[in-house]
């Protein structure tokens, strides 16, 4: 068996050879038609392809070379469909090395010029390249706009390797945005098939790099949903395609796929063996966005290794390159894993400053009005806490300066007092006046301390301003409580916030008459750091729900837990830091009188008839996946008229007070709940509210309080 792979193996590397020297063969072919022909169409149409040969075996600096020549020479004859060739080739060269802004100006400019042309085949190809240019910036709508518009005129025509071209781009879009059904499903389209089983190399009409990219797409899909068997399959199949024919650039990005695959797998050797191969092909060729990509990964190789010396030399050598190509998303990516590595060394001061500069890089997933506010409150309060400190400081100084004066001149007046007694009169005057500078000097200081300490008080009062005005931000986006009683007449919401600020929040929406969506969230941490977390999961519940019209309980924890370690860059490893979310949710359905519901931590209360029934929660949080974490359960309740539902975060149990000063604790808790049940929803606000402060005393809050009571 050793000795078929080994021939297998001996077999592709001689036909990977054997490709690039044909490539080689053409371009010099190329050359001898550019230097023999009269003819300046040839020319133009020559450059041109030695434009794409170069670029296809990452010979940029070349392909930009030949790509400008051919321009020129096209806009002396007026030449329109060499003149629409050359400006894609520079957009080609440019997309390849990440500069996206030229390559939008140069697709753009060969657009126009096919559609005055009225060359279809050109307008197509345009349109896809730039909604390929589109996707890699992130703009998924704008790329689905050019996508389907390069697919209607491909199909108009009966251009079937277009068609595939266009179906297999409109699949990357729907991966990258998470939804991996409808990437498969039209990946599968791309091929005309129902499945990748389906798939029969000789018989299909399109080209060998169509197919490679195909299997590299499936695989990449695969690798998303955790499925890394048949992952490896694809992309070992894509692999050997893209060295029989040569292509150099998807050669590299195949070992890039395979190297992150194994890393998911915690097969660490293997991995960096796959991404080195990588890295190597991409320096040969000279692409600068691989070649960081590569670096990034070999370093987080070596950072799950603990070689932090290893780790920081390719991730620093990642990090410059990013920053000379001008790739934000990579200068992002690079400060996050450096401060990962600092932390895991314990360097906390250099962990912190990166993890800074990635925060301050970084492209969150927040709609642009909840970043702004997000900033603004985070700015006042880091700010005017420093300033308040910084005071704090100098009143300290002050109080110290005057205390050493005083003691100075207690022994000038002693000194005085003694020379007066020898002295007699004449220093008695004297003696008189030096007390009365004495205390003015006193006076001075003091009114000194009294500015102090008034210029503290003014920045307290700032620093609670800023907090108050976080706190209206926040009330503003939570749902009224009039709004509640609207859509769940029979209610209450009682919420405590520690501080001014609060890390739990409630969310509700209407599906339509009868079915309603309520959820109880409590976010990692309280006040300031706790309200940045909360209005996040705010804003990602409503992309989960409004957006995409998701209502099953357990499948909206699941999509915000990715979303949530998406946005922080969260991992599996127990070493890494782990911010999250505990949860309640439930869709009630008052036509059929159920009750759908799933909970990270926390759990559901259904008191009837005086018992109360607990249904518990999945034990783990949104936002933190440890190994073998399975999908959240999804329960469904028959609910009764009379029937009263709880869901609540942990501040109301976990309250210390009482005489023994010790926690309120769960089974109390239940035993209230089921005691008030037959109560008003009014009355039982006010029974919690009455019961928790007499147990709290004047002992301080120890975190954000929130239950939510509704009867059927």
């Amino acid at each position: 068996m050793k000795k078929i792979f080994l021939l297998l193996f001996i077999f592709i590397l001689i036909n990977f050879q054997y490709s690039i020297l044909a490539q080689q063969d053409r371009i010099d072919s190329l050359l001898v038609v550019l230097e023999t022909s009269n003819d300046d169409t040839i020319k133009i149409n020559t450059l041109s392809e030695l434009s794409r040969s170069h670029a296809s075996t990452g010979s940029y600096k070349d392909a930009l070379k030949y790509a400008i020549d051919a321009q020129q020479r096209s806009q002396k004859i007026n030449f329109k469909t060499g003149l629409g060739n050359a400006f894609n080739n520079i957009g080609a060269v440019y997309w390849n090395e990440g500069n996206y802004e030229n390559a939008l100006e140069n697709y753009f400019k060969a657009l126009e010029i096919r559609t005055e042309a009225h060359d279809k085949k050109g307008i197509s190809g345009s349109l896809n390249n730039i909604g390929l240019v589109y996707m890699n910036q992130g703009n998924y709508e704008k790329s689905m706009e050019y996508h389907l518009r390069s697919l209607k005129i491909r199909e108009e025509t009966g251009d079937k390797k277009g068609i595939f071209s266009s179906y297999n781009n409109i699949g990357n879009i729907y991966k990258n945005q998470g939804n991996y059904e409808k990437a498969l499903e039209n990946y599968f389209k791309s091929m005309n098939i129902n499945d990748e089983n389906d798939l029969i190399l000789p018989g299909n009409d399109l080209s060998k790099k169509g197919i490679g990219n195909f299997y590299n797409n499936i695989g990449l899909v695969y690798m998303n949903q955790g499925n890394y068997e048949r992952s490896l399959k694809n992309y070992w199949r894509s692999l050997k395609i893209r060295k029989e024919i040569g292509d150099k650039k998807a050669v590299a990005d195949s070992y890039n796929n395979i190297g992150n695959v194994y890393m998911d797998l915690v097969n660490y050797k293997e991995s960096l063996s796959n991404h080195i191969k990588s890295l190597k092909i991409r320096e040969e060729i000279g692409d600068k966005h691989g070649i960081a990509m590569s670096n990034v990964n070999i370093g987080g190789v070596y950072l799950k290794e603990n070689k932090f010396v290893e780790s920081y030399d390719y991730l620093n050598r990642a990090l410059i390159l990013f920053k000379k190509i001008g790739n934000k998303d990579g200068v992002k990516d690079a400060y996050f894993s450096l401060s990962d590595l600092f932390t895991q060394k314990g360097n906390y001061k250099k962990a912190f400053e990166f993890h800074k500069l990635y925060f301050d890089s970084k492209d969150t997933l927040f709609n642009e009005q909840s970043s702004k506010q997000i900033a603004e409150m985070n700015t006042k309060y880091d700010s005017e806490k420093k300033d308040k400190e910084l005071l704090k400081k100098d009143l300290e100084i002050n109080k110290q300066l005057i205390e050493t004066e005083k003691q100075y001149l207690q022994r000038n007046v002693f000194i005085i007092g003694f020379v007066l007694v020898l002295m007699l009169s004449f220093f008695i005057f004297k003696g008189y006046r030096n007390k009365q500078n004495a205390n003015r000097s006193l006076e001075k200081k003091n009114t000194l301390i009294e500015n102090q300490k008034q210029l503290v008080e003014e920045k307290n009062g700032k620093i609670t301003e800023s907090i108050k005005y976080a706190k209206r931000i926040q009330q503003a986006i939570l749902p009224s409580k009039a709004m509640i009683k609207s859509l769940l007449p029979d209610s209450f919401v009682f919420f405590r916030p520690k501080d001014i600020v609060s890390g739990d929040f409630y969310w509700i929406h209407a599906i339509d008459n009868d079915q309603v969506i309520l959820a109880v969230v409590d976010c990692t941490g309280h006040g300031v750091p706790g309200a940045l977390m909360s209005m996040m999961g705010y804003n990602l519940l409503e992309q989960i729900v409004k957006e995409h019209q998701i209502y099953e309980p357990a499948i909206i924890l699941n999509d915000l837990s990715k979303l949530v370690m998406d946005s922080l860059k969260q991992t599996n490893e127990l070493t890494s830091i782990k911010e999250g979310m505990d949860m309640a949710i439930w869709k009630i359905n008052y036509r059929n009188f159920e009750l759908e519901y799933a909970g990270a931590r926390n759990s559901l209360y259904l008191v009837r008839n005086g018992k109360l029934m607990e249904t518990k929660a999945d034990r783990r949080s949104i936002g933190i996946s440890l190994p073998n974490s399975v999908p959240f359960s999804n329960y469904k309740i028959n609910i009764e008229k009379g029937d009263c539902l709880y869901v609540f975060s942990d501040g109301y149990a976990d309250q210390f007070g009482g005489p023994n000063n010790e926690k309120f604790y769960y089974n109390p808790f239940r035993e209230l709940l089921t005691a008030i049940s037959h109560q008003s929803m009014e009355d039982q606000e006010e029974k919690l509210e009455k019961v928790i402060s007499e147990w709290k005393g004047q002992k301080s809050q120890i975190d954000d309080i929130l239950i939510v009571g509704v009867r059927v």
